[in-house]
């Protein structure tokens, strides 16, 4: 599975409704489909100036049995 994510140099964030965002690890970070990305870059550009080193970044997931 391959979601995205935005990521500034402070941390991942996670989006409330209203656009504001908190700075967070990746365990609490707002995921987004590929199907949003667009969505995504809007944001990017919208909140560019507010944090340093803001990106959109990839992240694959693989699930397997850990005590297989």
């Amino acid at each position: 599975m391959i979601l995205y994510a935005l990521k500034s140099a402070e941390g991942y964030l996670k989006m409330a409704e209203n656009k504001e965002f908190a700075l967070v690890g990746i365990n609490k970070a707002s995921v987004y489909p590929e199907s949003e990305l667009a969505m995504l870059k809007v944001l990017k550009t919208e909140l560019q100036e507010q944090l340093s080193s803001l990106r959109i970044i990839k992240i694959t997931l693989a699930e397997t049995d850990h005590f297989a």
